[in-house]
């Protein structure tokens, strides 16, 4: 069964925590995950900031799939899709727009954090109500 998506903090698909829960054969370290991505955003928000503003195509490109790989694995979909595109605008050496796109995921990842104890309780309670893996 799927999880259900979240409002909160933009569009999150709770069924990808579940799928690494399941992956990893544990939910601990799939908690551990989502909070570790949540406390590095700020720090990969600013590698990405830092890395357009040089114009360095292949850090850019290296901090946005790093982001946009970790988002997709704990479902963040809002920041997932604007890494994409973002992504797509390096590789066609549109620094100007991929600088344009940056408030955006500024404000989506600060929405996340701003949620960071809810979707964490979410995740967790979605893992129990579907994956059992919390019940006594």
């Amino acid at each position: 069964m799927k999880a259900p998506r979240s409002a909160a903090a933009g569009d999150w698909d709770l069924s990808r925590i579940q799928s690494l829960a399941d992956e990893l054969g544990n939910p601990r370290p799939a908690l551990r995950f989502l909070a570790k991505y949540l406390s590095m955003l700020p720090q990969r928000v600013e590698r990405i900031v830092h890395a357009v503003d040089e114009g360095d195509a292949s850090e850019t490109t290296t901090a946005l799939l790093s982001l946009k790989i970790s988002s997709a694995m704990v479902g963040a979909l809002e920041t997932e899709h604007q890494c994409r595109a973002m992504e797509s605008m390096i590789r066609e050496n549109h620094f100007d727009d991929a600088a344009q796109a940056l408030p955006a995921l500024r404000q989506t990842t600060d929405r996340c954090l701003a949620s960071r104890s809810n979707l964490i309780r979410a995740a967790h309670v979605s893992l129990n109500r579907h994956g059992g893996y919390f019940r006594t």
